[in-house]
């Protein structure tokens, strides 16, 4: 009796896992060399898993939303179960981070049989235009929900004329 050979799903890419993979990957890889993105950017986390605030391996992921008028830039993140003091945000080298942690809260007296929130630390940074005045961002908790406004101003000129000296 012949035994037959089966080919791994892996390479078929028909596996709803190992297609995602298969597209993190090569979007990684063109990203990483340069090339031109096969895929389209992955959807959100919400729109994945229908939980706004949970990654697809229950990491920790703000959704976020970022808006732009002709005077502001305003990013929007969902951090529910949290407050001001659980996050932290940072502007280095015109790159805006926002890191936090979302920590475990039960009764030890209590028996936990069923826990499907979302709990550990996260980190969510973006490049700033130049066009944003980073001396006047504000940040606002209202809720559960975090609005960080980042004023707009005039791009500035990085050229100049530099006078040439003698000895």
């Amino acid at each position: 009796m012949l035994e037959e050979k089966k080919t791994p799903q892996l390479t078929t890419g028909m596996h709803p896992f190992t297609d995602h993979f298969r597209r993190e990957m090569e979007t990684m890889m063109s990203r990483f060399f340069g090339g031109p993105t096969t895929f389209q950017p992955m959807d959100t986390a919400a729109q994945r898993t229908g939980f706004p605030s949970l990654d697809m391996t229950g990491a920790i992921s703000p959704a976020v939303d970022i808006n732009e008028t002709d005077a502001e830039i305003v990013l929007t993140a969902e951090l529910p179960g949290l407050g001001e003091d659980d996050v932290d945000i940072e502007i280095k080298d015109r790159r805006l981070t926002l890191c936090g942690q979302k920590k475990i809260e039960y009764d030890d007296n209590s028996n936990l049989y069923v826990s499907e929130r979302s709990y550990g630390s996260f980190v969510r940074a973006m490049t700033l235009p130049e066009t944003v005045d980073i001396e006047k961002i504000t940040a606002e908790f209202d809720k559960g929900v975090l609005h960080i406004k980042m004023p707009k101003t005039e791009p500035r000129d990085p050229s100049r004329k530099i006078t040439v000296s003698s000895k």
